[in-house]
This record gives structure tokens, C-alpha cells and sequence, in this order.
């Protein structure tokens, strides 16, 4: 099992990380208040109480079985996105997961300033 973390992120453990892939998508899927979609194959769990992200590689995905949490992160007027990368898979596959995931968390904080009132 593989298990990443991404460039800025907090480094120490969280009650929200889970033992494997299977794991939080069950826990998940069974707290109140979430969003469960799918989304060109894969599962998308929107947690709105914690402002996170979760998404569920589809079973066709290389670094399946794998999930990558995205949590909105507000210090005084600045947002970021902490993310927590779960992988089952190879080592390779889980880097290429994680590195487009990486690319992607600008372009979600830069959407989240412009809905974010100042």
C-alpha cells in the first residue's frame, strides 16, 4: 500500500484518513450529510461539513484502487488545498495520480477565491 501526501500539505496523522481505499468509501458513503456522485467513472464524495473532496479512481484507472482527499483549508484571507493521497497500486501509478491532482489544486483554490466574498 502506498500512501502520498502532496507538496504543502500537513505532514501529520488526521482522524479522516483510513486504513485502505475500500474502508472510506464505506465510512463514507454512510455519514449524513454527504453528496455521493459519479463523474466520467469515478466516485466523487462531496463532505460539505468539512469542506472536502474525496475521489474514488474507477476501476479502469491505473492507480485503482485509490483515492484522493481534497479539504479547503482558510488561513485569515488565504485558501489552500490540503490534500491526502490513498493508493493500492504501484508506486509509478500512485505518483502520476498524485502529481495530476497537483496540477489541479491551483486552478480549484483560484475557483474558490472568486465565489469567496472579500
Amino acid at each position: 500500500m502506498f500512501a502520498s501526501l502532496a507538496a504543502g500539505d500537513d505532514a501529520g496523522g488526521s482522524e479522516d484518513e483510513y486504513a485502505t481505499v475500500a474502508l472510506a468509501m464505506k465510512s463514507l458513503q454512510a455519514k449524513s450529510g454527504v453528496r455521493v456522485s459519479q463523474q466520467s467513472g469515478w466516485t466523487v464524495i462531496e463532505e460539505p461539513s468539512t469542506l472536502s473532496l474525496w475521489s474514488f479512481t474507477p476501476e479502469s484507472h491505473p492507480a485503482n484502487p485509490a483515492v484522493v482527499h481534497r479539504k479547503i483549508i482558510q488561513e485569515g484571507d488565504d485558501l489552500f488545498v490540503r490534500m491526502h493521497v490513498l493508493c493500492e497500486a504501484s508506486k509509478p501509478a500512485c505518483d502520476t495520480l498524485t502529481s495530476d491532482f497537483q496540477k489541479l489544486n491551483p486552478q480549484m483554490t483560484e475557483n474558490l477565491r472568486r465565489k469567496t466574498p472579500r
